[in-house]
């Protein structure tokens, strides 16, 4: 019976440039200069990738580290400015009411004759419009109101009253059907809810600009 061919079997192995790499058993152990030289820059390029993760890693910890300072530094600003905004405001609503109190007093009498000229526009068919107001302008206020009167082309009595309890420029309109009171705590009032109106009114308008804080923030620590 035929027995099978061995297998060739080498035991001198080359390689492509004519390098022994391995005698039978025996494995080459040493390497040349280039390979070592190889060896060498490509542990020192596995090092420096290394070593730029980790800058990369910090760099990217110390921008989260900013980003998060920054909103709370932000934030804070946002509260003192609208502290301050608030305070100015309540010191400009001060100066406002000595003024106007001031400019008012000055003068009574012009403030109360042109309110009552607005009201008789409408009630031009009244038989009698009295007025109540503080006694030191009820003589300079019945003068005008009489030319008023008739320039308004209201027809009926215009009466002017003078009233220990009434100061500055308050004044009390009464008509047969109807009364009309307006006195300075009114108007300051009024002009105080102007203002916490307008002191709400902002927190709309800045959303938008918190947004792009917000979003900036966000990009940097990305």
């Amino acid at each position: 019976m035929t027995q099978p061919l061995p297998k060739f079997d080498f035991d001198r192995v080359f390689s492509a440039d004519g390098e022994v790499l391995r005698d039978g058993q025996r494995i080459k152990q040493i390497l040349t200069a280039a390979e070592v030289e190889e060896v060498r820059q490509q542990a020192f390029a596995d090092g420096e990738n290394s070593e730029a993760a980790k800058a990369a890693a910090v760099q990217a910890d110390a921008v989260r580290a900013v980003a998060s300072q920054m909103q709370l530094i932000l934030a804070r600003l946002e509260a003192e400015s609208e502290t301050l905004r608030q305070r100015s405001t309540q010191l400009a609503l001060i100066t406002a009411k000595k003024l106007a109190g001031a400019a008012i007093a000055d003068n009574a009498s012009e403030a109360i004759t042109g309110f009552c000229a607005t009201v008789m526009k409408d009630l031009r068919g009244e038989p009698r419009f009295n007025v109540h107001c503080a006694e030191a302008i009820a003589g300079p206020v019945a003068e005008v109101l009489e030319k008023t009167a008739k320039e308004s082309g209201f027809e009926g009595a215009v009466i002017v009253r003078a009233n220990p309890d009434i100061t500055g420029a308050d004044c009390r309109l009464e008509w047969g059907t109807g009364s009309v009171e307006r006195t300075q705590a009114d108007i300051e009032a009024r002009v105080e809810s102007l203002i916490a109106d307008w002191l709400a009114a902002p927190e709309e308008d800045a959303a938008p600009d918190r947004a792009c804080d917000e979003d900036g923030a966000q990009a940097a620590a990305g």
